[in-house]
């Protein structure tokens, strides 16, 4: 698991500008948090689904024209990351990789919200 996070936060990242690294990491993330809720039936996706708007806003007014395919990739990347730790959180069978998924999960989210303005 950890593995994947580190993988999707190397490379691209690299490359682009760090300010829409930082927002498509969020927005991926945020994505994936949200379609979890989805799936799992819970309130708190109305609240995912404005934070992700949020997020989608900003990135898009960061994001150069010629960097658009790499920060959609990282996004990408940042989110399946994200999905693996919340199937882990949720359906995982060892107690000590349930807690830490569900940690990192949370913490990561926290840290996204903490970069807005209304957070």
């Amino acid at each position: 698991m950890q593995a994947l996070v580190a993988l999707s936060l190397s490379a691209p990242a690299m490359a682009m500008d760090n300010l829409a690294s930082v927002f498509a990491g969020c927005t991926g993330r945020i994505s994936a948090e949200m379609e979890h809720a989805w799936l799992m039936n819970s309130d708190r996706a109305d609240d995912l689904e404005g934070l992700r708007l949020q997020f989608v806003t900003l990135l898009d007014a960061i994001t150069p024209p010629e960097q658009a395919r790499q920060v959609l990739h990282f996004r990408i990347e940042a989110k399946l990351a994200h999905a693996a730790m919340l199937t882990t959180a949720t359906f995982g069978t060892d107690p000590r990789l349930v807690h830490m998924a569900q940690n990192q999960a949370a913490l990561r989210v926290r840290d996204c919200r903490n970069l807005l303005l209304d957070s």
